[in-house]
């Protein structure tokens, strides 16, 4: 019977949440980095790890939104101080 099973005989579990968690913290870093999330998410690694539908998984959970948000505050309040600094030196 198992003979004509193709496939992962384990896939009743779902989903796994270490491809999710590896695929977040791998944008978490790129974005960091200063790489456009659109480019982030064709890269091939995540691909590989994640596809379509763990990307979205990951895109959607609030935890990404919420450091992706982070991402940008930082370096909105970087960008302030940089434009404060470059005002005093002139």
């Amino acid at each position: 019977m198992l003979s004509h099973y193709r496939g992962n005989p384990f896939s009743f579990l779902g989903p796994r949440p270490f491809r999710e968690a590896r695929v977040r913290s791998y944008i978490a870093v790129q974005h960091r980095l200063g790489r456009p999330l659109l480019e982030i998410l064709d890269d091939p690694y995540v691909r590989r790890c994640g596809g379509d539908s763990v990307c979205r998984k990951v895109l959607d959970d609030p935890r990404t939104i919420a450091m992706l948000e982070q991402d940008v505050e930082d370096a909105i309040r970087e960008l302030g101080r940089q434009v404060t600094d470059r005002g005093r030196r002139h």
